[in-house]
């Protein structure tokens, strides 16, 4: 059953859900939601599964038309829409439901009572058009939802105040020791952990950038090994860089350490600008 029609992506949209998992041998990386926690809030909210798909929108600029009267849920970063972000309402048909301006965050999820339905690749209806599963959505996509409407429930419902974040204010980012944790001088762990660090406006969902202090990587050849969602890789130019859902399954630059899965939903949503530190969480 049809319930939206797409009036305009604004500046990325696709569909996800928590990814695909035991495919990385075979070179594909599990995407998924960039922030499984915002993600979560926006299917509980109208009663689905935390697995259930839901609709990624990357900072503004997106509109949709509602074709079916359904209880929707957005929860994430916060972009001026009639659902404010954290909230569940019934929407009519007929209704247009924009996210004219980005408030903080990048990623705004928006859930559907049921779940958005998309075609299942792999395990998942999670898009990764880089590596041709599945693809971007586009003006006039029309997405059809799971199961009816109950009607169960009418008025708001919200998410509890101590789940909502402010993500111009992130906490410090919990980081265990990488591989090469024992190969990186103690000055440089030392620095690591005491610099500011903020995402590079050169960031997408294959990695973010890191600016801050340069680093100093061990010398020597690596090979390339797996890598991890949440690897922090150092590049010869000393400019660390964070793997994300998209990002490749091996790489050879030494990793000083891996994100915490909690810490990294917090780092998803941090925008260029947004300052914050790492911890260790050893």
């Amino acid at each position: 059953m049809e319930v939206l029609e797409i009036i305009k992506t604004g500046l990325g949209a696709s569909l996800q859900d928590l990814g695909r998992r035991g495919w990385k041998r075979f070179g594909v990386p599990p995407s998924g939601v960039m922030d499984p926690h915002a993600a979560a809030w926006a299917n509980r909210l109208v009663g689905n599964p935390e697995s259930a798909p839901v609709l990624e929108l990357l900072m503004q600029g997106a509109e949709f038309h509602v074709l079916k009267t359904r209880r929707f849920a957005v929860a994430g970063a916060e972009a001026g829409a009639v659902v404010p972000a954290w909230c569940a309402r019934t929407l009519e048909a007929g209704e247009r439901l924009a996210f004219p301006r980005n408030q903080s965050g990048l990623w705004t999820y928006l859930a559907v009572e049921g779940g958005f339905a998309g075609e299942c690749l792999l395990g998942s209806v999670s898009a990764y058009p880089r590596g041709g599963i599945g693809r971007d959505l586009m003006s006039g996509d029309r997405l059809g939802a799971n199961g009816e409407a109950t009607g169960a429930r009418i008025g708001d419902a919200w998410v509890y105040w101590s789940e909502r974040r402010n993500y111009a204010d992130p906490p410090p980012m919990r980081v265990w020791p990488g591989p090469q944790w024992e190969g990186f001088d103690g000055m440089e762990r030392a620095g690591f952990f005491s610099a500011d660090w903020e995402v590079s406006n050169r960031s997408d969902r294959v990695g973010y950038r890191l600016e801050g202090a340069r680093m100093n990587a061990p010398a020597g050849e690596l090979r390339s090994e797996p890598v991890l969602v949440g690897s922090i890789q150092v590049p010869p130019n000393g400019q660390p860089i964070v793997t994300m859902r998209d990002g490749p399954t091996v790489g050879g630059y030494p990793k000083i350490g891996i994100v915490d899965g909690e810490s990294l939903s917090w780092l998803a949503q941090c925008r260029p600008g947004v300052r914050f530190r790492m911890v260790c969480a050893q």
